[in-house]
């Protein structure tokens, strides 16, 4: 490559990060496109070589203004609707974003009702979930090392994520989620990497999806239209409500053991339990684990 060529690449990507760094400064203070466009037309005006090559009317010319005021007014109430929520309540330190966060209990809360979903991660150390006290779901790190977990509220998808990493420091502390016992989710995910998982109380969804690599994972009680579970290894203890009959239950053991509704399934089984017709379905795949699905009413 010649040496001009990469003299105008460096200056081409110098100047595409200066202007993006600009334009977000500008939307940062305020800036809209008829802001921008009106302080173009100010700047050029007395400008004798550009209104040779361009004409005094070159804006005109270029749109509508009474377009552009109506563009202006819908980037305006676009970030009004968004909300100051869209940047505040976010801290590096805390890990919380999107959320009501009080740094002098160490809890961040939101209303259950503008939650669809919610994804929820034990890679390490422990997470308990209890019923909620009220009708907004709460999340707790008291005591723990706030940079080893997080809360994500996402305002587009309604996906709230919480997961918790931290094997070696404050292990034996839980982070701690509370639920409205009423609240139901379009999705809900529970995954335990390595570490403890237990929720008291009910949990429901529409689907339920819960994966296990090597760490424990339980449920008191868990009500859902269609539910996977995949189990590697570890423990995996849930109760569904219900009867076994309810649900149309496909099992694939490989090396582990599985206790369905009292009924023992040792290794290397492929089969469906239940009733095939039912709406309710359960797909449970165990590699090497040891799983026990338990039903309210067996």
């Amino acid at each position: 490559m010649k040496k001009f060529t990469k003299i105008a690449l460096i200056t081409a990507l110098i100047m595409l990060i200066t202007g993006g760094i600009l334009t977000a400064g500008g939307i940062l203070f305020g800036a809209s496109p008829q802001a921008f466009l009106n302080g173009l037309e100010r700047g050029t005006k007395n400008n004798s070589v550009f209104n040779r090559w361009f004409g005094t009317g070159w804006l005109e010319r270029l749109t509508d203004l009474d377009d552009l005021e109506e563009i202006g007014e819908e980037w305006e109430n676009y970030w009004e609707g968004r909300g100051e929520s869209w940047i505040r309540d976010w801290s590096d330190e805390t890990g919380v974003r999107n959320m009501n966060w009080s740094e002098a209990s160490q809890k961040g809360r939101i209303e259950a009702s503008k939650v669809k979903s919610l994804y929820v991660t034990a890679e390490a150390g422990e997470i308990r979930i209890q019923p909620s006290p009220d009708e907004k779901i709460w999340v707790s790190g008291s005591g723990l090392d706030s940079s080893l977990y997080a809360a994500d509220f996402d305002l587009d998808t309604g996906v709230l994520t919480v997961s918790r990493s931290d094997g070696l420091v404050d292990s034996s502390r839980s982070l701690l989620i509370q639920i409205p016992q009423a609240k139901v989710f379009e999705e809900l995910y529970l995954n335990s990497s390595a570490g403890s998982l237990e929720a008291e109380g009910k949990l429901a969804a529409g689907s339920c999806d819960i994966d296990v690599a090597a760490g424990n994972l339980e449920v008191e009680l868990m009500e859902a239209e269609d539910s996977t579970l995949n189990y590697a290894a570890g423990r995996l203890k849930i109760k569904y409500t219900g009867k076994l009959n309810d649900y149309a239950a496909d099992v694939s053991v490989n090396t582990g053991a599985l206790d369905l509704g009292g009924e023992s399934i040792d290794g290397f089984y492929e089969g469906s339990f239940g009733a095939e017709s039912s709406d309710k379905t359960m797909d449970i795949e165990n590699n090497a684990g040891n799983i026990r699905i338990d039903f309210e009413n067996q």
